[in-house]
Formats: C-alpha cells, structure tokens, sequence
C-alpha cells in the first residue's frame, strides 16, 4: 500500500515551534564550551546596536528590479524612510510581458533572528491579480545587513 505525500500545508500544521529564547540567554547558554560560543558567535555575528525604539525585526533599506537581458537596466527604490515607502506603495511597477527580471532586496535584520522570511510577489494587469509567488529568503542572524536576489522570472 502506497504511502500519501503530505503537503507542505500538512506538514506545517502538525509543526510545534520550540519556545522562544532571547537572543542574549541563546548566547550565554553553554558559555564555558569555548568552541560552542565561537560557533555561535559565527552563525549569530557580534550584534550591534540596533535602535530600541524601533520594533521591526528585519527593515528593508532599498527594492531593486534587475533586467539581466536589457543591458543591466535596473530599477531601485530606496526605503530608507516612510515617505519612501508610501511613495513606492502608490506607485505602479510596470514590467513589459515576456521581459526576464529578478527582484533584488537590501534589508537588516535587528534585535532577533528572522526564520523563515519570504518574499512575496503579485503581478496585477487591469487591476486583476494574475498570479502570486511566494519565494522563501531564508533565515538571518541580527546585527547584519543583507542582499537577497530572486530567481529569474519570465
């Protein structure tokens, strides 16, 4: 008898995240192990200060659109801002069909590691969404900035 796949949906479900440490007890946990706390300071990085008033845990510095057929035509959208995020919100992205292009994100991650970020992608014609991807980034250590650049789409 053949066993049933289980779905990525399946599997999520009957998953139970571990409880949440902080990011200061993960690192004094096993601190007398010397090659323990270079191997977590290796994976987590020596974490710098990070502004405490704001709460975001991954802070998206610039949106970039890269054309790599096109003669390395780019698009980028500093976020650096609030202004520049409600201005690139307002503003419609215009890709021609059958153009090759990939995403290119600059974030940095603060106060605790991010696990499982994703990316998530509409595209709209007519003001009716065609088709929505979701692209798993990855998970990231605070204290560092980052560039993360998406498969090509077609």
């Amino acid at each position: 008898k053949k066993k049933k796949q289980m779905s990525e949906e399946e599997v999520a479900k009957g998953y139970k995240a571990p409880k949440k440490v902080s990011i200061e007890e993960l690192k004094k946990k096993d601190d007398e192990d010397e090659s323990l706390r270079k191997y977590k300071e290796a994976l987590l990085g020596k974490m710098g200060k990070s502004d405490p008033n704001d709460k975001r845990k991954c802070v998206i510095d610039s949106f970039g659109i890269t054309f790599p057929n096109d003669k390395g035509k780019e698009l980028t959208f500093p976020l650096d801002t609030k202004e520049a995020v409600e201005k690139l919100k307002k503003t419609p992205i215009i890709i021609k069909e059958k153009s090759d292009y990939k995403f290119v994100v600059k974030f940095r991650i603060q106060h605790d590691i991010v696990s499982a970020l994703k990316f998530v992608n509409s595209v709209y014609k007519g003001g009716i969404r065609l088709e929505k991807k979701s692209h798993m980034m990855g998970s990231y250590a605070p204290g560092k900035s980052y560039t993360w650049t998406s498969p090509l789409f077609q």
